[in-house]
Formats: structure tokens, C-alpha cells, sequence
């Protein structure tokens, strides 16, 4: 028994199966376009400081909002900062030179007695 192959119906069945998968990306983005991974427009981060190996501070803005983000291992604290607190500066300001600078416990980040 002889099997002949119809390549002209194999070429269509794969023709029509390509278009509608092409169709089907092209229904699933322009439903779905609200939840793109692209850039949000509201949000920007302003500044972003280590102050640790597990720790970071992070000034985030929020349509008129700005946060202040803690991060420490796996947990997040975040702030609403004050409408008048003034935007973060690239630079840290000078210190005063007879100031002794703050010592800290990396243990758990609280000051040292």
C-alpha cells in the first residue's frame, strides 16, 4: 500500500495554522496593551543610596508623590515623605569637621551605644 502525500494541503495546513497565530499576538497586544513591561511614565527613581551590603535607601517619585524605599534582606519599609521635603542632592553635604560621624551595629542598624 502506497501513501502519497498531499503537499499543497500540507503547505495550506501550515499557511492557515501561521496566520492564526500571527493573528492570535496580534489580538492578545492590542487587548493587553495597558500591561506592557515598557518604562512607567509616573514613576522615576531620583536617588538610590547603599548603605550596606543588605541594605539600600531609595527616593522614589510618584506622580506628585515622593517615597522613601528601605530594603534590608527580604523586607521593604516604605515612606511617604512630607510635600515639602526638599528633592535629594547628588552630593552629600559638607560636614562639620569637628563632628564625630554616627556609629552604627551592622547587626541589626541600630546606632551603637
Amino acid at each position: 500500500m502506497s501513501m502519497q502525500i498531499d503537499y499543497l494541503r500540507v503547505a495550506l495546513s501550515l499557511a492557515l495554522c501561521l496566520g492564526l497565530g500571527v493573528a492570535a499576538i496580534f489580538l492578545l497586544r492590542s487587548r493587553f496593551r495597558g500591561l506592557s513591561v515598557g518604562p512607567a511614565r509616573d514613576l522615576a527613581l531620583l536617588e538610590s543610596l547603599r548603605v550596606d551590603p543588605r541594605t539600600a535607601v531609595h527616593v522614589l517619585a510618584y506622580q506628585d508623590q515622593r517615597l522613601l524605599l528601605t530594603t534590608r534582606d527580604n523586607a521593604v519599609h516604605v515612606t511617604v515623605l512630607p510635600a515639602g521635603a526638599p528633592a535629594p542632592v547628588a552630593s552629600a553635604p559638607p560636614r562639620d569637621a569637628g563632628a564625630q560621624p554616627a556609629s552604627h551595629d551592622a547587626s541589626d542598624g541600630a546606632p551603637a551605644p
